[in-house]
């Protein structure tokens, strides 16, 4: 199965979100212990998903009813049977060394989109509502295509801001030790991020409430 067949089956289970990088361009982006040999892999696609349509096919999977984390299980299990012997994977959990792969620079060298003021990566087309699943690493080789001149923060009257419940969101970004505190004390941030919601990209794609609910959870700190 070649790059483009995985993710086509990927995107069948609802991961449309998809990018390439050229090998070099990865890992000019990542902990040494997470580069490739170029000799063994061409190219990365950074994954994850878009909008509205994952949600519905991970209700529907086996999955849904795990008791802990089951989008990531989810998740791990699609990755496994779309990659193929000559490929590999790796999701935004996964380390090497204590390390974590730095998914957000990657997706924004790969050209998915820009880091906002409401703490996540902005896409071009939908906004706040993408979430970066994971990696795939190919054979082939891959080429970056990058989209310069996406900036929309800066001449933005800033929504998030105002409806950010604990003031934590500015131009500089999030204050996330003050937003944690803040999710932990605030009913109305428990569940869902109104400065997240307020964003003005993409309002249309934005993720159904269960969905929101599954990713504003607390989590303790580890």
């Amino acid at each position: 199965m070649s790059g483009e067949a995985a993710l086509s089956s990927l995107a069948q289970a609802g991961f449309t979100l998809a990018a390439p990088l050229a090998t070099g361009d990865y890992n000019a982006c990542v902990p040494e212990a997470w580069r490739l040999d170029p000799s063994n892999f061409g190219g990365v696609w950074i994954v994850g998903n878009a909008g509205r349509l994952l949600w519905p096919r991970f209700c529907e999977s086996a999955e849904f009813h795990d008791a802990e984390d089951p989008l990531d299980h989810y998740t791990r299990r699609c990755f496994g049977e779309a990659a193929t012997a000559d490929q590999d994977f790796a999701l935004y959990s996964a380390q090497r060394d204590h390390q974590y792969l730095p998914l957000i620079a990657l997706a924004e060298t790969a050209g998915l989109g820009v880091p906002g003021r409401v703490g996540v990566l902005l896409h071009p087309e939908y906004g706040p509502w993408i979430s970066l699943r994971g990696v795939l690493f190919v054979a082939e080789s891959l080429q970056t295509r990058r989209k310069p001149g996406f900036d929309p923060c800066t001449d933005c009257a800033a929504p998030c801001e105002s409806a950010c419940h604990g003031g934590v969101v500015s131009a500089s970004g999030v204050d996330v030790a003050a937003c944690y505190q803040t999710r932990q004390s605030l009913p109305d941030c428990a569940l869902r991020c109104d400065a997240r919601a307020a964003c003005v990209l993409g309002p249309e794609h934005a993720f159904e409430r269960d969905q929101v609910a599954h990713h504003s959870r607390i989590r303790p700190r580890r």
